[in-house]
């Protein structure tokens, strides 16, 4: 081989290297950085913005419950159970996806029921408000400061979606006993879920609700505050 021939591999060799960690850097740079997004709106219902600091909790709550049925069906591998795919006719979808719909849905229809709990004078007494505080130091007690440093989650924001969360179940009571479910069949409970009938036609209509989907597409439920990557 001359001087020139090894001249020239020498050069590929170095544009190889190159052009290897251009690549590499592209990957890191490009990479979602989920922190860095903590304070921007996922999710917005009427004039209320949700940030994803606050979509957190539902994220926690959310991969907390898919999390113990993962283990549940293979406690070495519970990404198995994240990845699986469930046919179900025109609905069919990952577990992964699923539960970020969940997440999402419950999110929009607890912060509706909220704004119609205030609307009507709907409001906590002093123990549904120790309830929540109760049950929000509950939560603390069983999560992970990692979990909290990976949603951006503290005690007062627990508390304070602990309180709304109480609210809107205590409107959804709110609908049911005093009859306004009407013309509907089924279980009372269950159509003013967020997948119900009369939720998805009588009420969630009457609201604009916009999801930021560039952000939540950058999402996936079940690497956030389970089954991280060290």
């Amino acid at each position: 081989m001359n001087r020139t021939e090894k001249k020239a591999i020498i050069i590929i060799l170095i544009v190889c290297v190159i052009l290897l960690a251009a690549t590499m850097l592209g990957k890191l740079l490009g990479k979602f950085r989920y922190e860095a997004h903590l304070d921007e709106a996922v999710v917005t219902v009427d004039d209320t913005e949700i940030s994803l600091r606050e979509f957190g909790y539902y994220i926690y709550e959310v991969e907390a419950f898919v999390q113990e049925q993962a283990l549940l069906y293979d406690a070495e591998n519970p990404k198995l159970w994240w990845n699986t795919h469930f046919m179900a006719g025109p609905d069919s979808q990952f577990i992964a996806h699923y539960a970020k719909q969940v997440a999402i849905e419950t999110c929009v229809m607890e912060e509706i029921y909220y704004q119609e709990a205030l609307r009507e004078g709907i409001v906590l007494t002093d123990v549904e408000e120790a309830e929540a505080i109760a049950e929000a130091q509950k939560t603390m007690g069983a999560i992970t400061q990692e979990q909290l440093d990976a949603t951006g989650l503290d005690q007062a924001i627990i508390v304070t979606m602990k309180k709304k969360e109480k609210t809107s179940v205590k409107y959804a009571r709110y609908l049911v006993e005093n009859q306004r479910i009407v013309g509907y069949s089924g279980n009372p409970e269950e159509l003013v879920n967020w997948d119900g009938a009369y939720y998805r036609e009588e009420v969630k209509p009457l609201h604009q609700v916009e999801t930021k989907d560039k952000l939540l597409d950058q999402i996936q439920l079940g690497t956030i505050t389970v089954n991280r990557e060290p």
